[in-house]
């Protein structure tokens, strides 16, 4: 058992779990989690969560909450609601019903367009290669496939799915990227599950309702990349899309601009000279700054309160101080910046 001081990262991530196949993903989800709240919830308020505690290549921990999210019918209206914050999302795929991966695709797309996809198809009767040779070559697929970069495997333990998670999630702390990934893995049946007397009834697709969500805009990082370096803001740009923040008082922040998320790196870290302590380990932190239901306004063309609201961070976060800054944004960077040796905020 790895303790924590031996560990280089440890994670806490949500994956969602959704589908037409009700039977197979609580089944998946018991397998999988090391605790597990009563199924019961499912069926009362439309989700179940348990904790799946996965250790990547020895010295890497993850915390996974799974959300195991109910997809039928009567519950469509409601599904999404679970989706914010996933890290990533797994969805249970019929072999009979590979056109779900379009719907579930489009479906998601348009509310978590960061978020990694990974399709589960199961085999029972026909064989990965057919499928593909039936569904996977008309050009719906083809375009599909070619325009989303997706990755197709075939795996043997439903493991495989975490090592793939735990190995995307990795990638962005090294490469400092945070690209969309998608994959299709097909698994037998008889592998998925140890009990082969379970089957279960694939559901349709039934598409929720989009009147009562806000869909997020895709934020256009050219226009804002360009915008940035023709003003004088005093921050530094990093190829792929990365500005970072000096802030005189606080440290240094780091802000993505393809979905405007806050990196924090407290001072109290920069300044230590212990680099094995925990908390200088696990730095960067995310720090939580929400748009608000105003729109605002501006007089650059093709600007949105998407564009507006990165723009706005850069500037709070550069001359921000104890006085200016919003108590909500104050309250986690103090929280962050107390050295648990010293109990002192500097």
């Amino acid at each position: 058992m790895n303790s924590l001081e031996t560990l280089e990262y440890y994670f806490k991530k949500k994956i969602a779990i959704l589908g037409g196949m009700e039977t197979y993903k609580d089944e998946l989800q018991k397998r999988l989690s090391s605790n597990c709240l009563p199924l019961e919830n499912k069926q009362n308020i439309g989700v179940n969560i348990s904790k799946i505690d996965f250790i990547f290549k020895l010295n890497n921990k993850f915390e996974f909450l799974l959300w195991n999210i109910d997809c039928r019918q009567q519950r469509a209206f409601l599904r999404t609601v679970f989706y914010n914050g996933a890290d990533a999302i797994i969805i249970l795929i019929s072999e009979t019903k590979t056109i779900q991966i379009i719907q579930y695709l489009n479906e998601i797309q348009s509310r978590l367009p960061e978020v990694t996809l990974i399709f589960c198809v199961i085999l029972e009767k026909i064989s990965k290669d057919e499928i593909i040779e039936l569904y996977f070559k008309n050009e719906e697929f083809r375009d599909l496939l070619e325009m989303y970069s997706i990755e197709i495997n075939e795996i043997t333990d439903p493991a495989e799915i975490l090592n793939q998670i735990s190995q995307i999630c990795m990638t962005k702390v090294y490469e400092k990227e945070s690209e969309n990934n998608y994959i299709i893995d097909f698994i037998s049946h008889n592998l998925l599950f140890r009990n082969s007397m379970i089957h279960d009834h694939c559901n349709d697709y039934y598409e929720p309702d989009s009147t009562r969500l806000k869909i997020p805009k895709k934020i256009d990082t050219e226009l804002l990349i360009k915008y940035i370096q023709k003003s004088n803001l005093g921050v530094h740009y990093e190829p792929i899309n990365w500005i970072k923040i000096k802030n005189e008082t606080f440290g240094t922040f780091s802000l993505y601009l393809k979905n405007g998320n806050v990196y924090y790196f407290p001072k109290l870290c920069e300044t230590c000279n212990d680099k094995k302590c925990m908390k200088f380990r696990k730095a960067p932190y995310f720090i939580c700054i929400e748009a608000r239901e105003s729109f605002g306004w501006t007089n650059v063309n093709g600007f949105s309160q998407n564009e507006l609201l990165v723009l706005a961070k850069i500037f709070a976060l550069k001359e921000g101080n104890e006085t200016i800054l919003p108590k909500s944004i104050l309250k986690q960077i103090k929280k962050l910046n107390k050295c648990e040796k010293n109990k002192k905020f500097k």
